[in-house]
């Protein structure tokens, strides 16, 4: 019975043994197991250095790009709050955009320039509160300026990239937008859509022709 069960099993048995050999042949000993990989720094971005001042601002692209360097830093940051407050107890999260549709929008001349990009930033309730105007379709949010401490990967948020903000201060009240109807453009769509049914009704009269 037992040599019946070598047969059948030994290989895998033998196969096992083999792979923790080699397993163990690899990893080294006495290796110490780290949870935070070095990366390199991204030069065409800014990073701290001995003289990066306390609270220095930093824009979202650098906060991506050299995100082990301001790892811990106490930064400050500013953009469009966007969206709305998410209340969580006593903290908050906003969001906040600073790319150039920050600063002026496409509706009030402002040039296309690039993708959104900012930052989830965590703070007191009664900081997020003095936001009265979140930017959306209808409306250009507060520019908010923040300072708090950066985080790559914020252990208490799942390791998502955050900011923990202390402070806040609104830079420019929001406004309304104003949309403006593209005549152009708009006499150009109902040609087209005109183009379009007539191709459409030739079609089917031919196809009726052919029947």
């Amino acid at each position: 019975m037992i040599r019946n069960a070598w047969k059948q099993y030994g290989g895998v048995i033998g196969f096992v043994a083999v792979a923790l050999v080699c397993l163990v042949m690899i990893v080294p000993r006495g290796a110490k197991q780290t949870s935070v990989r070095s990366l390199g720094v991204n030069a065409e971005f800014a990073f701290p250095t001995k003289e990066t001042p306390h609270d220095g601002e930093v824009d979202s692209a650098a906060l991506v790009e050299n995100a082990n360097q301001w790892n811990g830093r106490a930064i400050t940051f500013t953009g469009e709050a966007i969206g709305e407050r998410m209340i969580r107890g006593d903290m908050a999260w906003i969001h906040l955009n600073d790319d150039a549709y920050a600063k002026k929008n496409v509706e009030e001349a402002g040039k296309l320039e690039g993708y959104n990009s900012g930052h989830a930033i965590w703070l007191p309730a009664d900081l997020a509160r003095q936001i009265r105007l979140f930017g959306d379709y209808q409306h250009a949010g507060d520019i908010v300026k923040v300072t708090g401490v950066f985080y790559a990967a914020a252990p208490d948020h799942g390791g998502d990239m955050t900011i923990h903000a202390t402070s806040l201060a609104i830079v420019r009240p929001g406004h309304p937008v104003v949309h403006t109807v593209n005549t152009h453009r708009a006499l150009l769509a109902v040609g087209l859509m005109c183009l379009a049914c007539l191709l459409y009704g030739m079609r089917r009269i031919a196809a009726r022709r052919r029947i």
